[in-house]
């Protein structure tokens, strides 16, 4: 059974049967940035999320974030991949009252949440500080005119796709740049890991973020700014774990774009107009 990562906007965009239906036909895999986004919605939308999936036990496959697969890496150096061997190996079922409406959240889990925010602020942050760092991972672009850099980052966004030396170009260049302990060695690493993946999708996104600004990232960034990039990387989150199972169910056109060109072999389940 293929591997399918499940992100927000298909399970918003499908009807029950269809969600019913893909957990009958595949191992579909909630990670925890999706329960997160359940979470954190009007309540109307979770419940109406919740209600498509089968009130069985086990429904889905519960995984965790990018961050715990490259920390499992790292202490095991050795792929994460099958995503489903790094599922929580644990039986359970949903609340019914996720799917009714009639639950409500305890002060351990509104606090588990505001833990949750926290993080993400932090990675939201680090997040637009790799993308501010495409100049140093793409030399080229330094000597390149404003006016020219949307004619050269599609072919860069084609070479971090296509090119494993160029993804372990960077990911050498970023462990000079950081103290981490015990890394893998950069030739090591091929597809099947989280770390190549979260190099290459972040790289992908980086660029994606030069070529909308012109290479002019706003000087004193608005709460609207950090929204988008928050945004930017909460979906890098599901595009790196889709490109790890191979398989994705999303509707949001770049997450597609992107998963389709760094996975061409991939499987996509879409209700994208």
């Amino acid at each position: 059974m293929a591997e399918i990562i499940l992100d927000k906007s298909y399970l918003d965009g499908a009807s029950p049967q269809e969600i019913k239906t893909l957990c009958r036909n595949h191992r579909v895999l909630m990670p925890d940035i999706l329960f997160y986004e359940l979470t954190t919605t009007k309540k109307t939308s979770r419940q109406r999320c919740f209600n498509k999936f089968p009130d069985t036990i086990n429904p889905v496959e519960l995984i965790p974030n990018v961050g715990t697969l490259l920390r499992y890496e790292i202490d095991n150096q050795k792929p994460c991949t099958p995503l489903y061997d790094r599922r929580e190996k644990s039986v359970f079922s949903f609340n019914q009252g996720l799917s009714t409406g009639a639950y409500e959240f305890g002060e351990m889990e509104i606090n588990a949440r505001k833990e949750k925010e926290d993080v993400i602020v932090q990675k939201t942050k680090e997040f637009f500080e790799l993308a501010m760092m495409v100049p140093v991972f793409f030399q080229e672009l330094c000597y390149e005119p404003k006016a020219d850099l949307q004619n050269k980052i599609p072919a860069l966004k084609e070479r971090v796709a296509n090119d494993k030396s160029t993804v372990r170009r960077v990911y050498a260049t970023l462990l000079e740049k950081n103290n981490i302990a015990n890394p893998i060695d950069p030739d090591t690493l091929d597809t099947n890991w989280a770390y190549f993946r979260w190099v290459q999708v972040r790289c992908l996104y980086s660029l994606d973020l030069m070529f909308r600004y012109n290479g002019c990232m706003p000087a004193d960034p608005k709460a609207n700014f950090w929204k988008n990039i928050e945004h930017h990387m909460l979906d890098s989150e599901y595009v790196i774990l889709a490109s790890l199972s191979g398989g994705f169910a999303c509707n949001e056109k770049r997450m597609i774009a992107f998963f389709k060109m760094i996975r061409p072999d991939g499987l996509c389940f879409t209700k994208e107009a």
